[in-house]
């Protein structure tokens, strides 16, 4: 009886165990499956307008003298004076006294060329009084005066004694010149850019003895791109009398500078190499200038008032995706892909015309939510929490 209570014991346990599990699985509740909740990513958004925009051309270039001068004499002598505002970086005045070659030669030559000048003055009222008297003895002699040759009359003699006044007088004035030509003047209004002449040297037509700068005006050379040139009145030919484009010059070496100037011409030819137009700015007065003046070989940037582009659409450069499209939030909070066609581009910002039917059928109303930084993943539909940002312009 004992052995067999020992087996029947153990397979109860086990039979009251196994009911005990199977119990308490049944009463187990199942795991629901949980569907996450969607996520919509926030997009940074700015809001534009479609209206009329006249962004500057911006360009660049090196300042340039309008007229340049190397003063070269044109006769020879020792340089007796040296004028003291001859000296680099002083202005001088139109006409004023630089310099002063001697001229006890030349003052010499002056005097014989006028003792026979009036020695050829002399000849030829000797020869008219022996021309009047050769006629009258003709006539006195019963012959026709018609039938006297030009050689009994004089007339060859004539011709030669006021050709001999004639190149007296030239040769006269040629000397009077070189007296002239002796003291070195300043052809126009100018600074002293380089100076060579000293007290003492020996000046000659081969020796340069300084170079001058007209202050008067200076002009800058100005590339444009054809998209450029496209949106700037150009001037030409056909253009002298209109009204000239104003340019704002800009130096990063003077800061808070800046000088006006007027675009007057435009080179009759693109450069092969890179396609580009160049403009020429022409800025009056520069070396009076305030606060600064505007001297020759400065770097200037230059701002050009371009025409106006009307219908557009002002955004950011990083908006405009492969240069085709951007993304719009419309007013249900989804994303819209409107296709998009790059007008100009200018400091981060680009100036867009949008595909009208695309708007249209979206039934989107301005002010456009223009997405600023769109991302890889945007898919046309999609929700989206639009935030707000400022834009610096």
């Amino acid at each position: 009886m004992k052995f067999i209570l020992k087996l029947i014991i153990p397979v109860v346990f086990i039979v009251l165990a196994f009911m005990f599990v199977k119990i308490l699985i049944s009463k187990k509740q199942p795991n629901l499956s949980r569907v996450p909740d969607v996520v919509a990513p926030q997009v940074d958004i700015i809001a534009v307008d479609q209206k009329d925009h006249q962004p500057p051309i911006l360009s660049y270039g090196t300042v340039q003298s309008y007229f340049e001068t190397t003063l070269t004499p044109q006769v020879s002598g020792q340089i007796i004076e040296v004028a003291e505002e001859f000296r680099v970086g002083n202005m001088v005045k139109q006409g004023a006294l630089l310099a002063r070659i001697d001229d006890t030669d030349y003052t010499a030559v002056l005097a014989q060329e006028s003792s026979n000048l009036s020695t050829a003055k002399r000849t030829l009222l000797e020869e008219e009084i022996k021309a009047k008297q050769a006629a009258q003895d003709w006539q006195a002699s019963g012959r026709n005066l018609s039938s006297a040759s030009d050689f009994v009359l004089r007339k060859p003699q004539l011709e030669a004694a006021r050709a001999n006044i004639q190149s007296a007088m030239a040769t006269e004035a040629k000397a009077k010149a070189d007296i002239e030509r002796t003291m070195i003047r300043a052809p126009y209004d100018a600074v002293v850019l380089e100076r060579m002449a000293s007290l003492g040297n020996y000046a000659n037509q081969q020796q340069p003895l300084g170079k001058l700068v007209a202050t008067q005006r200076v002009e800058v050379r100005l590339p444009l791109t054809a998209d450029q040139a496209a949106l700037v009145d150009l001037p030409g030919l056909h253009q002298k009398n209109s009204a000239r484009l104003t340019v704002t010059l800009t130096s990063a070496t003077k800061a808070g500078a800046e000088w006006q100037g007027q675009l007057m011409r435009t080179e009759p030819s693109v450069d092969p190499k890179n396609q580009v137009t160049y403009v020429i700015a022409e800025v009056e007065g520069p070396y009076q200038a305030k606060p600064e003046p505007l001297v020759v070989g400065t770097f200037v940037n230059a701002h050009i008032p371009g025409r106006v582009i009307p219908n557009t659409y002002k955004v950011p450069e990083a908006a405009l995706v492969n240069d085709a499209y951007v993304w719009v939030v419309s007013n249900e909070d989804k994303l819209c892909r409107i296709t998009a066609k790059r007008v100009y581009g200018h400091e981060a910002h680009v100036y867009l015309r949008l595909l009208g039917k695309e708007l249209e059928a979206s039934a989107i109303k301005p002010p456009l939510h223009i997405v600023t930084r769109p991302l890889a993943t945007f898919k046309h539909g999609k929700d989206v929490k639009p935030a707000f940002v400022s834009e610096k312009r």
